[in-house]
């Protein structure tokens, strides 16, 4: 195993630090997985890249489970489709409070 001397700003070492800490792990291993991350990136789509990078900065959701409703379990696929059609049309509405809002300020 070979060592590596990284330098480091001071932000960027206490948000290491406190990764490590809420995830109880160290600090070299965290550092680790990210520069797994980008070390592997070739060969992989932009889709996989991004996702992967989410996942090292720890910022990435838990993908989605069949979940149990009443005494019927979803199908996860359903369930997308039911909460995509249930946010149909909700961007022309944000959109258009963030005009108003835009107006109000200027």
């Amino acid at each position: 195993m070979k060592q590596l001397l990284l330098r480091v700003d001071d932000d960027l070492h206490a948000r290491l630090t406190e990764r490590a800490k809420r995830e109880h792990r160290s600090v070299n291993a965290i550092a680790n997985e990210i520069l797994a991350v980008v070390g592997e990136s070739n060969g992989r789509t932009e889709t996989e890249k991004v996702r992967a990078r989410a996942a090292a900065l720890g910022m990435l959701a838990a993908p989605l489970k069949a979940v149990e409703h009443g005494r019927q379990v979803r199908d996860v696929e359903a369930l997308r489709a039911e909460v995509l059609e249930s946010m149909r049309g909700v961007g022309e509405i944000l959109d258009r409070i963030l005009d108003e809002d835009r107006d109000r300020l200027l």
